[in-house]
Protein backbone atom coordinates (compact mmCIF):
# COMPACT_ATOMS: atom_id res chain seq x y z
CA UNK A 1 0.00 0.00 0.00
CA UNK A 2 2.87 2.35 0.81
CA UNK A 3 4.53 1.68 -2.56
CA UNK A 4 1.24 2.34 -4.38
CA UNK A 5 0.87 5.67 -2.55
CA UNK A 6 4.46 6.62 -3.47
CA UNK A 7 3.87 5.75 -7.13
CA UNK A 8 0.61 7.73 -7.25
CA UNK A 9 2.37 10.74 -5.72
CA UNK A 10 5.32 10.65 -8.12
CA UNK A 11 3.10 10.11 -11.18
CA UNK A 12 0.89 13.02 -10.10
CA UNK A 13 3.96 15.24 -9.74
CA UNK A 14 5.13 14.29 -13.24
CA UNK A 15 1.67 14.89 -14.70
CA UNK A 16 1.87 18.50 -13.49
CA UNK A 17 4.28 19.16 -16.39
CA UNK A 18 2.02 17.69 -19.08
CA UNK A 19 -1.65 18.29 -18.28
CA UNK A 20 -3.77 21.42 -18.58
CA UNK A 21 -4.10 23.78 -15.62
CA UNK A 22 -7.59 22.63 -14.69
CA UNK A 23 -6.26 19.09 -14.31
CA UNK A 24 -3.41 20.46 -12.22
CA UNK A 25 -6.06 21.96 -9.97
CA UNK A 26 -7.73 18.55 -9.79
CA UNK A 27 -4.42 16.93 -8.81
CA UNK A 28 -3.97 19.46 -6.00
CA UNK A 29 -7.45 18.63 -4.72
CA UNK A 30 -6.71 14.91 -5.02
CA UNK A 31 -3.58 15.33 -2.91
CA UNK A 32 -5.45 17.27 -0.26
CA UNK A 33 -8.14 14.61 -0.08
CA UNK A 34 -6.13 11.38 -0.20
CA UNK A 35 -2.38 11.95 0.25
CA UNK A 36 -2.13 13.92 3.50
CA UNK A 37 -0.29 11.11 5.33
CA UNK A 38 2.03 10.21 2.45
CA UNK A 39 5.70 11.08 2.97
CA UNK A 40 8.58 9.97 0.75
CA UNK A 41 11.82 10.13 2.79
CA UNK A 42 14.18 9.88 -0.20
CA UNK A 43 12.68 12.93 -1.96
CA UNK A 44 13.15 16.60 -0.96
CA UNK A 45 10.18 18.12 0.90
CA UNK A 46 9.01 14.53 1.65
CA UNK A 47 5.31 15.36 2.10
CA UNK A 48 3.15 14.42 -0.90
CA UNK A 49 1.15 17.65 -0.89
CA UNK A 50 4.30 19.77 -0.68
CA UNK A 51 5.71 17.82 -3.63
CA UNK A 52 2.54 18.42 -5.64
CA UNK A 53 2.57 22.14 -4.89
CA UNK A 54 6.27 22.38 -5.76
CA UNK A 55 5.65 20.52 -9.04
CA UNK A 56 2.79 22.88 -9.85
CA UNK A 57 5.02 25.91 -9.25
CA UNK A 58 7.88 24.51 -11.35
CA UNK A 59 5.51 23.64 -14.19
CA UNK A 60 4.19 27.22 -14.21
CA UNK A 61 7.58 28.98 -14.14
CA UNK A 62 7.51 29.72 -17.91
CA UNK A 63 4.30 31.71 -17.31
CA UNK A 64 5.53 33.48 -14.18
CA UNK A 65 5.32 36.97 -15.67
CA UNK A 66 1.73 36.41 -16.81
CA UNK A 67 0.75 34.97 -13.42
CA UNK A 68 2.23 37.91 -11.53
CA UNK A 69 0.28 40.27 -13.77
CA UNK A 70 -2.93 38.36 -13.09
CA UNK A 71 -2.35 38.55 -9.33
CA UNK A 72 -1.47 42.25 -9.45
CA UNK A 73 -4.70 42.98 -11.31
CA UNK A 74 -6.76 41.28 -8.59
CA UNK A 75 -7.01 43.68 -5.61
CA UNK A 76 -8.47 41.05 -3.28
CA UNK A 77 -5.54 38.67 -3.66
CA UNK A 78 -3.06 41.53 -3.38
CA UNK A 79 -4.60 42.55 -0.07
CA UNK A 80 -4.97 39.15 1.57
CA UNK A 81 -1.53 37.94 0.48
CA UNK A 82 0.02 41.17 1.75
CA UNK A 83 -1.46 40.66 5.22
CA UNK A 84 -0.55 36.97 5.15
CA UNK A 85 3.06 37.95 4.43
CA UNK A 86 3.07 40.54 7.22
CA UNK A 87 1.69 37.99 9.69
CA UNK A 88 4.18 35.32 8.61
CA UNK A 89 7.16 37.70 8.77
CA UNK A 90 6.26 38.85 12.28
CA UNK A 91 5.85 35.25 13.43
CA UNK A 92 9.04 34.09 11.70
CA UNK A 93 11.27 36.65 13.39
CA UNK A 94 9.71 36.45 16.84
CA UNK A 95 10.10 32.72 17.40
CA UNK A 96 13.07 30.68 18.56
CA UNK A 97 11.49 27.30 17.87
CA UNK A 98 11.78 27.20 14.07
CA UNK A 99 14.14 28.84 11.59
CA UNK A 100 12.66 31.89 9.79
CA UNK A 101 13.35 30.48 6.33
CA UNK A 102 11.76 27.12 7.05
CA UNK A 103 8.74 28.73 8.70
CA UNK A 104 8.15 31.17 5.82
CA UNK A 105 8.39 28.38 3.28
CA UNK A 106 5.70 26.31 4.94
CA UNK A 107 3.52 29.20 6.17
CA UNK A 108 3.43 31.04 2.84
CA UNK A 109 4.53 28.88 -0.11
CA UNK A 110 2.75 25.74 1.07
CA UNK A 111 -0.11 27.29 3.01
CA UNK A 112 -1.45 30.79 2.34
CA UNK A 113 -0.20 31.08 -1.25
CA UNK A 114 -2.39 28.07 -2.09
CA UNK A 115 -5.27 30.48 -2.65
CA UNK A 116 -3.24 32.10 -5.46
CA UNK A 117 -2.31 28.75 -7.03
CA UNK A 118 -5.97 27.74 -7.13
CA UNK A 119 -6.89 31.13 -8.61
CA UNK A 120 -4.36 30.66 -11.42
CA UNK A 121 -5.23 27.02 -12.09
CA UNK A 122 -8.83 27.47 -13.24
CA UNK A 123 -10.17 29.61 -16.06
CA UNK A 124 -13.95 29.49 -15.92
CA UNK A 125 -16.84 27.45 -14.57
CA UNK A 126 -16.34 24.65 -17.08
CA UNK A 127 -12.75 24.21 -15.94
CA UNK A 128 -14.12 23.04 -12.59
CA UNK A 129 -15.27 19.78 -14.19
CA UNK A 130 -11.91 17.99 -13.75
CA UNK A 131 -11.93 19.04 -10.08
CA UNK A 132 -15.48 17.72 -9.67
CA UNK A 133 -14.68 14.45 -11.44
CA UNK A 134 -11.50 13.75 -9.47
CA UNK A 135 -13.00 14.80 -6.14
CA UNK A 136 -15.93 12.42 -6.68
CA UNK A 137 -13.58 9.47 -7.14
CA UNK A 138 -11.50 10.61 -4.19
CA UNK A 139 -14.65 10.59 -2.04
CA UNK A 140 -15.39 7.04 -3.17
CA UNK A 141 -11.87 5.94 -2.22
CA UNK A 142 -12.13 7.75 1.12
CA UNK A 143 -15.45 6.04 1.80
CA UNK A 144 -14.10 2.57 0.99
CA UNK A 145 -11.19 3.08 3.38
CA UNK A 146 -13.62 4.61 5.87
CA UNK A 147 -15.88 1.56 5.78
CA UNK A 148 -12.84 -0.70 6.23
CA UNK A 149 -11.74 1.50 9.14
CA UNK A 150 -15.20 1.26 10.71
CA UNK A 151 -15.36 -2.53 10.38
CA UNK A 152 -11.82 -3.29 11.60
CA UNK A 153 -11.61 -0.37 14.06
CA UNK A 154 -8.19 0.40 12.56
CA UNK A 155 -7.20 2.84 9.79
CA UNK A 156 -5.31 0.43 7.52
CA UNK A 157 -4.06 3.10 5.12
CA UNK A 158 -2.84 5.39 7.91
CA UNK A 159 -1.02 2.56 9.70
CA UNK A 160 0.63 1.42 6.47
CA UNK A 161 1.87 4.92 5.62
CA UNK A 162 2.96 5.83 9.17
CA UNK A 163 4.50 2.50 10.12
CA UNK A 164 6.67 2.87 13.21
CA UNK A 165 4.99 6.10 14.33
CA UNK A 166 2.99 6.08 17.55
CA UNK A 167 0.80 8.48 19.49
CA UNK A 168 2.97 10.70 21.68
CA UNK A 169 1.04 10.28 24.92
CA UNK A 170 0.65 6.48 24.74
CA UNK A 171 3.86 5.46 22.95
CA UNK A 172 2.48 2.03 22.01
CA UNK A 173 -0.58 2.98 19.92
CA UNK A 174 -0.29 3.36 16.14
CA UNK A 175 -1.64 6.53 14.56
CA UNK A 176 -4.32 4.59 12.72
CA UNK A 177 -5.59 3.09 15.98
CA UNK A 178 -6.01 6.46 17.69
CA UNK A 179 -9.72 6.07 18.45
CA UNK A 180 -9.91 2.26 18.57
CA UNK A 181 -10.41 2.13 22.34
CA UNK A 182 -12.44 5.34 22.70
CA UNK A 183 -16.03 5.28 23.93
CA UNK A 184 -16.92 7.27 20.82
CA UNK A 185 -15.14 5.57 17.91
CA UNK A 186 -14.13 7.92 15.09
CA UNK A 187 -13.37 6.94 11.50
CA UNK A 188 -10.05 8.26 10.12
CA UNK A 189 -10.20 6.81 6.60
CA UNK A 190 -6.98 8.21 4.99
CA UNK A 191 -6.30 10.99 7.52
CA UNK A 192 -4.48 11.06 10.84
CA UNK A 193 -7.30 13.18 12.24
CA UNK A 194 -11.01 12.32 12.13
CA UNK A 195 -11.71 16.07 12.27
CA UNK A 196 -9.80 16.59 9.01
CA UNK A 197 -11.67 13.71 7.36
CA UNK A 198 -15.06 15.11 8.28
CA UNK A 199 -14.14 18.68 7.37
CA UNK A 200 -12.73 17.71 3.96
CA UNK A 201 -15.93 15.80 3.14
CA UNK A 202 -17.94 18.85 4.19
CA UNK A 203 -16.24 21.46 1.99
CA UNK A 204 -16.13 19.12 -1.01
CA UNK A 205 -19.86 18.52 -0.54
CA UNK A 206 -20.44 22.29 -0.61
CA UNK A 207 -18.55 22.51 -3.91
CA UNK A 208 -20.68 19.73 -5.42
CA UNK A 209 -23.92 21.32 -4.20
CA UNK A 210 -22.95 24.41 -6.19
CA UNK A 211 -22.02 22.26 -9.21
CA UNK A 212 -25.36 20.42 -9.09
CA UNK A 213 -27.33 23.68 -8.86
CA UNK A 214 -25.38 25.06 -11.82
CA UNK A 215 -25.85 21.90 -13.89
CA UNK A 216 -22.15 21.03 -13.96
CA UNK A 217 -22.80 17.42 -12.90
CA UNK A 218 -25.63 14.91 -13.12
CA UNK A 219 -28.05 13.99 -10.37
CA UNK A 220 -26.58 10.49 -10.06
CA UNK A 221 -23.08 11.88 -9.62
CA UNK A 222 -24.30 14.29 -6.98
CA UNK A 223 -26.07 11.48 -5.09
CA UNK A 224 -22.82 9.49 -5.00
CA UNK A 225 -21.00 12.54 -3.66
CA UNK A 226 -23.76 13.18 -1.13
CA UNK A 227 -23.70 9.63 0.25
CA UNK A 228 -19.90 9.49 0.46
CA UNK A 229 -19.63 12.94 2.02
CA UNK A 230 -22.32 12.25 4.61
CA UNK A 231 -20.60 8.99 5.54
CA UNK A 232 -17.43 10.92 6.36
CA UNK A 233 -19.27 13.75 8.11
CA UNK A 234 -21.34 11.39 10.26
CA UNK A 235 -18.81 8.69 11.09
CA UNK A 236 -15.96 11.07 11.87
CA UNK A 237 -18.06 11.52 15.04
CA UNK A 238 -16.95 15.14 15.45
CA UNK A 239 -19.64 17.47 16.76
CA UNK A 240 -17.87 20.58 15.50
CA UNK A 241 -18.02 19.16 11.95
CA UNK A 242 -21.76 18.61 12.35
CA UNK A 243 -22.19 22.18 13.59
CA UNK A 244 -20.10 23.45 10.66
CA UNK A 245 -22.33 21.51 8.27
CA UNK A 246 -25.51 22.99 9.73
CA UNK A 247 -24.25 26.58 9.72
CA UNK A 248 -22.57 26.45 6.31
CA UNK A 249 -25.67 24.96 4.65
CA UNK A 250 -27.81 27.58 6.42
CA UNK A 251 -25.49 30.31 5.15
CA UNK A 252 -25.69 28.97 1.59
CA UNK A 253 -29.50 28.77 1.77
CA UNK A 254 -30.00 32.26 3.17
CA UNK A 255 -27.46 33.74 0.76
CA UNK A 256 -29.04 32.20 -2.34
CA UNK A 257 -32.76 31.83 -1.78
CA UNK A 258 -33.71 34.99 0.16
CA UNK A 259 -36.24 33.42 2.56
CA UNK A 260 -38.70 35.51 4.51
CA UNK A 261 -37.56 37.67 7.40
CA UNK A 262 -39.09 35.25 9.90
CA UNK A 263 -37.10 32.31 8.54
CA UNK A 264 -33.94 34.39 8.40
CA UNK A 265 -34.42 35.54 11.97
CA UNK A 266 -35.09 31.98 13.13
CA UNK A 267 -32.00 30.61 11.44
CA UNK A 268 -29.84 33.45 12.74
CA UNK A 269 -31.09 32.91 16.29
CA UNK A 270 -30.47 29.16 16.01
CA UNK A 271 -27.00 29.73 14.54
CA UNK A 272 -26.14 32.25 17.25
CA UNK A 273 -27.24 29.80 19.92
CA UNK A 274 -25.21 26.94 18.42
CA UNK A 275 -22.07 29.06 18.06
CA UNK A 276 -22.49 30.40 21.59
CA UNK A 277 -23.07 26.92 23.00
CA UNK A 278 -19.99 25.43 21.29
CA UNK A 279 -17.58 28.32 21.82
CA UNK A 280 -18.62 30.29 24.94
CA UNK A 281 -18.11 28.26 28.11
CA UNK A 282 -20.64 30.15 30.25
CA UNK A 283 -23.45 29.53 27.71
CA UNK A 284 -22.58 25.85 27.49
CA UNK A 285 -22.40 25.63 31.27
CA UNK A 286 -25.85 27.16 31.80
CA UNK A 287 -27.41 25.03 29.07
CA UNK A 288 -25.88 21.86 30.48
CA UNK A 289 -27.05 22.78 33.96
CA UNK A 290 -30.58 23.08 32.59
CA UNK A 291 -30.51 19.76 30.72
CA UNK A 292 -28.80 18.00 33.62
CA UNK A 293 -31.94 18.56 35.68
CA UNK A 294 -33.56 15.89 33.50
CA UNK A 295 -30.63 13.47 33.50
CA UNK A 296 -29.96 10.73 36.02
CA UNK A 297 -26.20 11.14 35.75
CA UNK A 298 -24.55 14.37 34.73
CA UNK A 299 -21.54 14.21 32.43
CA UNK A 300 -20.96 17.95 32.46
CA UNK A 301 -18.38 18.03 35.24
CA UNK A 302 -14.85 17.42 34.05
CA UNK A 303 -15.80 17.67 30.37
CA UNK A 304 -15.30 20.38 27.78
CA UNK A 305 -16.38 23.31 29.96
CA UNK A 306 -13.66 22.78 32.51
CA UNK A 307 -11.15 21.90 29.81
CA UNK A 308 -11.78 25.07 27.80
CA UNK A 309 -11.85 27.31 30.82
CA UNK A 310 -8.64 25.72 32.08
CA UNK A 311 -6.96 26.17 28.70
CA UNK A 312 -8.03 29.81 28.49
CA UNK A 313 -6.78 30.55 32.01
CA UNK A 314 -3.49 28.80 31.29
CA UNK A 315 -3.04 30.72 28.03
CA UNK A 316 -3.52 34.02 29.88
CA UNK A 317 -1.07 32.86 32.54
CA UNK A 318 1.59 31.62 30.12
CA UNK A 319 1.46 34.71 27.89
CA UNK A 320 1.61 37.26 30.70
CA UNK A 321 4.07 39.90 29.52
CA UNK A 322 3.95 38.53 25.95
CA UNK A 323 0.37 39.41 25.08
CA UNK A 324 1.10 41.24 21.82
CA UNK A 325 3.31 38.67 20.06
CA UNK A 326 2.76 35.52 22.11
CA UNK A 327 5.42 32.98 23.02
CA UNK A 328 6.51 32.22 19.47
CA UNK A 329 5.29 29.88 16.77
CA UNK A 330 6.07 26.26 17.63
CA UNK A 331 6.08 26.84 21.39
CA UNK A 332 3.41 24.26 22.13
CA UNK A 333 4.76 21.59 19.74
CA UNK A 334 8.31 22.03 21.06
CA UNK A 335 7.33 21.67 24.69
CA UNK A 336 5.00 18.79 23.85
CA UNK A 337 8.05 16.72 22.93
CA UNK A 338 10.73 18.30 25.12
CA UNK A 339 8.98 19.31 28.35
CA UNK A 340 5.47 17.89 28.47
CA UNK A 341 4.91 18.70 32.14
CA UNK A 342 5.45 22.42 31.55
CA UNK A 343 2.39 22.63 29.27
CA UNK A 344 0.15 20.18 31.08
CA UNK A 345 -2.63 22.76 31.33
CA UNK A 346 -2.45 23.39 27.57
CA UNK A 347 -2.64 19.75 26.54
CA UNK A 348 -5.01 19.33 23.60
CA UNK A 349 -5.49 23.10 23.35
CA UNK A 350 -8.61 23.83 21.30
CA UNK A 351 -9.72 26.80 19.19
CA UNK A 352 -7.64 28.80 16.76
CA UNK A 353 -8.15 31.82 19.04
CA UNK A 354 -6.35 30.17 21.97
CA UNK A 355 -3.62 28.83 19.70
CA UNK A 356 -2.92 32.24 18.18
CA UNK A 357 -3.06 34.01 21.55
CA UNK A 358 -0.54 31.52 22.92
CA UNK A 359 1.99 31.56 20.10
CA UNK A 360 1.38 34.74 18.08
CA UNK A 361 -0.41 37.05 20.49
CA UNK A 362 -3.09 39.63 19.84
CA UNK A 363 -1.29 40.93 16.75
CA UNK A 364 -1.19 37.49 15.14
CA UNK A 365 -4.84 36.85 15.99
CA UNK A 366 -5.94 40.20 14.53
CA UNK A 367 -4.01 39.56 11.30
CA UNK A 368 -5.53 36.08 11.03
CA UNK A 369 -9.03 37.53 11.45
CA UNK A 370 -8.26 40.33 8.97
CA UNK A 371 -7.24 37.82 6.27
CA UNK A 372 -10.61 36.07 6.34
CA UNK A 373 -12.64 39.22 7.00
CA UNK A 374 -11.33 40.75 3.76
CA UNK A 375 -12.40 37.64 1.83
CA UNK A 376 -15.86 37.61 3.42
CA UNK A 377 -16.33 41.32 2.65
CA UNK A 378 -15.40 40.59 -0.97
CA UNK A 379 -18.11 37.93 -1.22
CA UNK A 380 -20.62 40.29 0.39
CA UNK A 381 -19.81 43.10 -2.06
CA UNK A 382 -20.26 40.80 -5.09
CA UNK A 383 -23.33 38.91 -3.84
CA UNK A 384 -25.81 40.71 -6.12
CA UNK A 385 -23.75 40.04 -9.26
CA UNK A 386 -23.06 36.33 -8.66
CA UNK A 387 -25.26 35.24 -5.78
CA UNK A 388 -24.82 31.46 -6.02
CA UNK A 389 -21.05 31.67 -6.45
CA UNK A 390 -20.51 34.12 -3.61
CA UNK A 391 -22.88 31.98 -1.54
CA UNK A 392 -20.56 29.03 -2.10
CA UNK A 393 -17.58 31.10 -1.00
CA UNK A 394 -19.38 32.40 2.08
CA UNK A 395 -20.53 28.91 3.09
CA UNK A 396 -17.01 27.46 2.74
CA UNK A 397 -15.68 30.35 4.81
CA UNK A 398 -18.40 29.77 7.41
CA UNK A 399 -17.51 26.07 7.64
CA UNK A 400 -13.83 26.91 8.12
CA UNK A 401 -14.42 29.58 10.76
CA UNK A 402 -16.75 27.42 12.86
CA UNK A 403 -14.40 24.45 12.56
CA UNK A 404 -11.25 26.40 13.47
CA UNK A 405 -12.93 28.28 16.30
CA UNK A 406 -14.18 25.01 17.74
CA UNK A 407 -11.17 22.75 17.40
CA UNK A 408 -8.29 24.68 15.83
CA UNK A 409 -7.17 24.78 12.19
CA UNK A 410 -5.64 21.27 12.04
CA UNK A 411 -5.54 20.41 8.32
CA UNK A 412 -8.41 22.66 7.24
CA UNK A 413 -6.49 25.57 5.71
CA UNK A 414 -5.30 23.96 2.48
CA UNK A 415 -8.67 22.58 1.27
CA UNK A 416 -10.36 25.83 2.32
CA UNK A 417 -7.97 28.08 0.41
CA UNK A 418 -7.98 25.81 -2.64
CA UNK A 419 -11.74 26.07 -2.96
CA UNK A 420 -11.81 29.78 -2.13
CA UNK A 421 -9.20 30.36 -4.85
CA UNK A 422 -11.46 28.63 -7.38
CA UNK A 423 -14.45 30.70 -6.28
CA UNK A 424 -12.56 34.00 -6.46
CA UNK A 425 -11.33 33.21 -9.99
CA UNK A 426 -14.86 32.48 -11.20
CA UNK A 427 -16.06 35.77 -9.71
CA UNK A 428 -13.19 37.72 -11.29
CA UNK A 429 -13.37 36.02 -14.68
CA UNK A 430 -16.21 38.18 -16.11
CA UNK A 431 -14.35 41.29 -14.91
CA UNK A 432 -11.20 40.28 -16.78
CA UNK A 433 -13.28 39.72 -19.92
CA UNK A 434 -14.72 43.22 -19.61
CA UNK A 435 -11.21 44.66 -19.27
CA UNK A 436 -10.08 42.82 -22.41
CA UNK A 437 -13.09 44.09 -24.37
CA UNK A 438 -12.47 47.65 -23.15
CA UNK A 439 -8.80 47.51 -24.12
CA UNK A 440 -9.69 46.09 -27.55
CA UNK A 441 -12.25 48.85 -28.14
CA UNK A 442 -9.83 51.60 -27.10
CA UNK A 443 -7.08 50.26 -29.31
Amino acid sequence: MKIVAFIVTLISCCLMFYVKREWKAALLVMGTMTLTVVTIPAVPLHNANFLLLASFLLSELPYLRWHLGALRSTPLLRNVLFWACISALIAAFTTTYTSPGLFLRFELVFKYFVIAYAFLAVKDEKSLKPVLYVSMWCLIVLTLFGILNYITKSATFVNALTEGSTILWTKDTSLGDLYAQDRRFRVLSMFTSAFDYGYTCLVILLLHIYAWIRGLESKSTFLIVLVCSLFGIIFCQCRIVWVSLLLSISCFYIWNFSPSKIIVASVLILCTFIVSYTSIPIVEEKMNMLTDAFAEKSETEGSSIQLRMSQFIHVLSYTKGHELLGLGHGYWAYNLTEDLESIEGLFGIESVILQYLLERGYIGLILWALFYAIIFRYFWKNRKKVRTLTGLGASILTAYLIFSLGTGELGSVRPTLLLLGFVIKLIEQPKSKEKCLTNTTLS
